[in-house]
């Protein structure tokens, strides 16, 4: 069964073990809204969206999981949580359908977590700059450094399971720029920054958070680690993917210069451009 999960059993939270046996099939986005509830988020229905990731579950570990959440099938009124199926929204803009649990309660005093991220709200109460990593045109320093300030040190790593690609819509023209695409497969390269709150705020405004990037969290692993990190990174807004569109040459040039400036090939680059449609490049 296709599961959706948007709290404790998220990849990097406390009970992400669970699903070590399971299959990931990448990030998404379900309808409703995220309340905190002490030790963990709850999910109602009501207008906005909530981030979460879709897994491959067995039978065992669905009956595990309904434990967890207090879902009993024979009883779904006295549930703490109901199994309920829900339409989640890949960030490639394809859609599934998946179960996922929501909170059962009629009446409860919970503060709503307004973009959907439990993750990104868990990382967002840590004392101190946060951790965020630039994969696109923002791994030039000097383009990163011209709109939010200095930066100090950037650690190079991946995020893995994912690729560069350019498929996201531009704000302010018929062009594309770079994209986090799920695959399962490959390994995104990325610059990991700490940032005071500040400097996030001004990355939203730069990426359009939240009608062209959501700004989410998500797992990074930093060259030379073995773990990994949760930081902060943008992914195109579902309604922004698209194709058929070339890159601007001076997008192109920065995400080029930020390549080199780490000294890595410019294969993912390529790849990326060969991607897109027959005769569409930079123009």
């Amino acid at each position: 069964m296709k599961l959706f999960v948007y709290g404790t059993l998220l990849r990097g939270l406390s009970r992400a073990q669970v699903l070590r046996g399971a299959r990931f099939l990448g990030p998404g986005l379900v309808e409703g809204q995220l309340f905190d509830l002490g030790d963990y988020p709850g999910l109602r229905p009501g207008k906005g969206w909530v981030v979460g990731e879709v897994w491959q579950v067995d039978a065992p570990t669905l009956e595990r999981i309904d434990r967890i959440e207090d879902y009993d099938p024979r009883d779904p009124p006295g549930s703490l949580y109901r199994r309920i199926r829900v339409t989640v929204r890949a960030f490639s803009d394809t859609r599934l359908e998946a179960a996922t649990y929501l909170y059962n309660q009629t009446s409860f005093f919970a503060a709503r977590i307004a973009h959907g991220d439990y993750r990104r709200y868990l990382l967002e109460r840590r004392p101190g700059p946060q951790p965020m990593v630039a994969y696109g045109s923002n791994l030039q320093l000097s383009r990163i450094q011209a709109r939010i300030g200095a930066v100090g040190r950037r650690r190079p790593g991946t995020f893995p399971g994912f690729r560069l690609s350019l498929e996201k819509r531009a704000a302010g023209g018929p062009r594309v720029v770079a994209n986090l695409r799920f695959t399962g497969q490959h390994e995104c390269r990325g610059a990991l920054h700490r940032l005071e709150t500040a400097q996030l705020e001004a990355m939203d405004r730069y990426e359009g958070t939240p009608d062209h990037y959501l700004r989410v969290v998500l797992p990074f692993r930093p060259e030379g680690e073995r773990g990994q990190r949760l930081a902060h990174t943008w992914i195109a807004h579902p309604d922004r993917v698209t194709t058929g569109l070339p890159v601007a040459p001076d997008y192109l040039a920065h995400l080029r210069a930020g390549y080199q400036e780490f000294g890595w090939a410019q294969e993912p680059i390529e790849r990326a451009l060969a991607e897109l449609p027959p005769g569409v490049d930079s123009d």
